[in-house]
């Protein structure tokens, strides 16, 4: 205990005041005389005694209210052990949580509206000249400049909700950096306002050493909450009347158990699929919505639970493209095996509705349909032009699949040329053996569901001599058929958004076997299916910043780019800017509100973006006040504590911050106690 004004302890010798008076009585005693005092002996013992003890418990109390209020004019105090720096230099951080879950109720109203009144009481407890930074999840451009007390209360009344969630240690370390910089600043000071939800209450990630931080949580009530965490596909890429799987993570975060409730799934504003799931407390499952895609263009879902109060995270948005009909293009040269080929594939692509097979010459060659296709197939070309790979390589990189059927008598290196480019494995020899395909990756998602069963020893086509390839583990190609001795007859590359298919053979009349096998339906056709590029069905609000234009629209045709809101119809432009990928949108802190957002081109919809708020907020754990003590000093924070009385009104809770815990009211309250006590004695005391 230490004293505001020790000077004041020299009044500690008015004790001897009482202690005088009580040794030297001036009391004046009268002589009665009596005729007979034998009686009165015992009496006069027995009065003594009962004398001697009140008149010491009156001292005793006149010595307590003395000693008591000379403390009080002295100001004890308890110093705190981590005291916030005062001086003039000091600057006063605030960090109000104003995300999803501060909307929810608490004894003494809504969470939000209480950070923002502490956070007034905050600014109206300092002094005039105190610095203040504001600190919300949005991370507003604004708040990071210096405010004075009464441009910092604006500020902060005009805080609403935000879909944003940052963990503590951010904006932690963010004020520590920013407290460094500012001259002349002494160590600052932190507040954190919020219900310190388990996920955001990073302590352990506290640095920096110039900080006083203090805890001010505000408990809400118990309130369940069940909720989509995430929805995913099977398939990223989604083609006509193809099966569609969405797998929907349900999180239940509350200690009831639900049974029986419905999952929907909406697409273009119309019930598609229905199922139902139960999930039990603090637990989660996994359901799955099974439909087909029936019509092509944009696709824009949402699958929907129930459930109050919080409402935010009971829907999740999904977009994607259904190509409706697929380009493809065989290039072939002036030679009869090329030529061979091409019929094979003019074949199986005559009377199909869904996949248009062009044919071009590769000495006549547009170079404009390459980027325009899908599926590109060079049917055992004799040799490239340098400009032709770079333009396939830059298609490739945008989406397209690139299919080679090889030419056996060609010189390595001019098919080397291409598999370096797209990081395949190179060509070693010729095998000019006749090899059986005897091998079939049927766990790759390519041959799913393509056979009813799986024979081990199944008759399969006989190839006329394979090119044989390098191993590289570096490599990502993956065998999807191989030969007798494990040489591969296709394989696959990814390479930037498209792929590389390579046969080890050529397609030409010596491996018409092939052509006419049941394998060869499957494996081309489904080329063509898995040439639809991947696409991301939603994005998390304050995650991904840019988002690339779908490779089916040209750069070329784009005038003037909008975004716009479907259901409020607001928009804006983003930041474009074009790269080898293709077109790409900034849309950095413009996205606020989860749902679809449809990207305009001079008024037609050419694409569709769809965000989801982020499921962090969704968690409603949190740390009590005593588990946030017990993180203090597991992270070892030598300038943090948790001020768990905030209710009161925050001028004295500074007070007890800057000064320590303030004993002068209990020392007045103790001195009229022994007044009383000193008081009652002299009036019910008989002796």
């Amino acid at each position: 205990m230490k004293f505001l004004f020790p000077t004041f302890l020299f009044a500690l010798f008015a004790i001897a005041i009482p202690i005088i008076i009580h040794l030297f009585s001036f009391r004046r005693y009268k002589t009665v005389y009596f005729s007979h005092v034998g009686f009165l002996k015992d009496i006069k013992k027995e009065s003594q005694k009962k004398s001697r003890l009140k008149q010491l418990l009156m001292l005793l109390a006149r010595i307590l209210t003395i000693i008591f209020l000379v403390f009080a004019f002295s100001q004890p105090y308890i110093p705190t052990e981590n005291a916030a720096n005062t001086g003039s230099g000091e600057i006063v951080g605030v960090y109000i949580d104003n995300s999803f879950s501060m909307n929810a109720l608490s004894e003494q109203g809504q969470l939000l509206e209480r950070a923002r009144n502490k956070a007034a009481e905050i600014g109206q407890s300092y002094p005039a000249g105190t610095k203040f930074r504001l600190f919300t999840n949005d991370l507003e451009p604004k708040h990071q400049h210096l405010f004075n007390r009464e441009q910092f209360i604006r500020q902060v009344s005009a805080i609403s909700q935000s879909p944003a969630a940052v963990s503590l240690s951010l904006i932690h370390n963010r004020f520590d950096m920013q407290n460094k910089m500012q001259e002349n600043a002494n160590q600052g000071t932190l507040y954190f306002i919020s219900d310190f939800q388990r996920k955001i209450t990073d302590l352990e990630n506290f640095s920096g050493e110039s900080v006083y931080s203090y805890f001010m949580p505000l408990i809400p009530n118990q309130v369940n909450n069940l909720y989509i965490d995430s929805c995913w596909v099977e398939q990223p890429a989604h083609g006509l009347n193809q099966e569609e799987n969405i797998v929907v993570k349900i999180k239940n975060s509350s200690n009831e158990d639900y049974q029986n409730l419905p999952l929907r799934l909406f697409l273009n504003d119309s019930l598609k699929s229905i199922t139902n799931f139960s999930v039990n407390a603090q637990n989660e499952i996994t359901a799955n919505l099974k439909y087909t895609n029936t019509s092509g263009g944009i696709q824009l879902g949402r699958v929907e639970i129930t459930d109050y109060p919080f409402t935010h995270d009971n829907t999740w948005y999904l977009s994607y493209f259904v190509e409706p009909k697929l380009k493809a293009l065989a290039i072939f040269s002036n030679t009869p095996d090329s030529k061979e080929g091409l019929g094979y594939l003019t074949a199986l692509f005559e009377n199909d509705d869904y996949v248009e097979l062009e044919t071009m010459d590769i000495q006549s060659l547009q170079i404009s349909k390459l980027a325009e296709s899908n599926t590109i197939f060079i049917i055992n070309p004799e040799n490239f032009s340098t400009g032709f790979l770079n333009e396939l390589e830059s298609a490739a990189n945008k989406g397209t699949s690139v299919v080679l059927f090889p030419k056996l008598t060609q010189p390595a290196s001019v098919y080397n040329q291409l598999l370096l480019k797209f990081n395949a494995n190179t060509i070693s020899g010729t095998d000019t053996t006749s090899q059986e395909i005897s091998g079939i990756d049927f766990d790759n998602r390519f041959f799913r569901n393509v056979f009813q069963e799986r024979k081990e020893n199944a008759l399969l086509p006989k190839i006329e001599g394979h090119l044989k390839f390098t191993e590289t583990i570096r490599s990502g190609e993956t065998p999807l058929l191989w030969f007798q001795n494990n040489d591969k007859a296709l394989s696959v590359v990814p390479y930037g958004m498209g792929k590389l298919w390579v046969f080890a053979f050529p397609l030409n009349k010596k491996n018409e076997m092939f052509a006419r096998d049941i394998l060869f339906v499957p494996s081309i056709y489904n080329i063509v299916l898995n040439s639809l590029p991947d696409q991301q069905i939603s994005y998390i609000i304050g995650g991904e910043q840019t988002w690339f234009l779908p490779r089916n629209i040209s750069a070329s045709r784009v005038a003037s780019i909008q975004i716009e809101n479907r259901e409020t119809g607001d928009n804006f432009i983003p930041d474009v800017t074009i790269s080898e990928h293709g077109m790409r949108l900034g849309m950095v802190g413009l996205i606020e509100t989860a749902g679809h957002y449809l990207v305009k081109n001079e008024n037609e919809t050419i694409a569709s973006i769809s965000f989801n708020y982020n499921r962090e907020e969704s968690d409603l754990r949190y740390f009590s006040p005593a588990e946030l003590e017990s993180r203090i000093e597991l992270a070892n924070l030598e300038k943090a504590s948790v001020l768990t009385n905030v209710s009161s009104n925050f001028a004295e809770v500074l007070q007890e911050i800057q000064k320590g815990k303030q004993l002068w009211k209990w020392c007045i309250l103790l001195a009229l106690f022994f007044i009383l006590t000193e008081v009652l004695i002299a009036r019910y005391w008989k002796q």
